[in-house]
């Protein structure tokens, strides 16, 4: 196996980063970060330490290169499931652009924070110098998933 690239493919719903919330604790303002993306950033850092495991017995020069320094190049493809509402019997819906649902910029940052934090693959998410996120419903009958693509500039 030739890599010169990250690449995961995450399974289920893409997620989005959750807005942070507020409460009054004792007359004083707390501000905190929902759980619920916590398992989905768990999911994405296991299978980047899954995929590490891979690369150092395959590709121990590469290895070496991890995490990267420098600027790099990250693309994310959010594929979301096809609404059962466009479910039909005899021509399968199929996969189209998605122009609905959770913002760009929530989305890339729902799984910068789970890589870029965990410092496994880039170090910083100060390194990102290029970044392309495409939304897409996937086809009739797909499971949805997210791929991840990071690559050196």
């Amino acid at each position: 196996m030739k890599m010169s690239e990250f690449t995961i493919r995450v399974p289920g719903r893409p997620m989005a980063q959750p807005r942070a919330r507020a409460t009054s604790i004792g007359g004083k303002a707390r501000v905190y970060q929902p759980n619920t993306a916590a398992a989905s950033k768990a999911l994405v850092i296991e299978l980047a330490e899954k995929w590490l495991d891979e690369l150092e017995k395959e590709e121990p020069e590469f290895y070496s290169t991890i995490p990267f320094q420098g600027p790099v190049a990250v693309r994310i493809t959010a594929v979301y499931p096809c609404p059962k509402t466009q479910h039909r019997k005899r021509v399968e819906t199929p996969a189209k652009w998605k122009d609905n649902g959770p913002d760009l910029d929530n989305v890339a940052k729902h799984y910068l924070d789970a890589l870029c934090a965990s410092g496994l693959i880039v170090g910083d998410d100060r390194q990102v110098a290029s970044l392309l996120v495409l939304k897409f419903q996937a086809k009739q009958g797909v499971s949805p998933y997210t791929a991840i693509e990071i690559c050196p500039m």
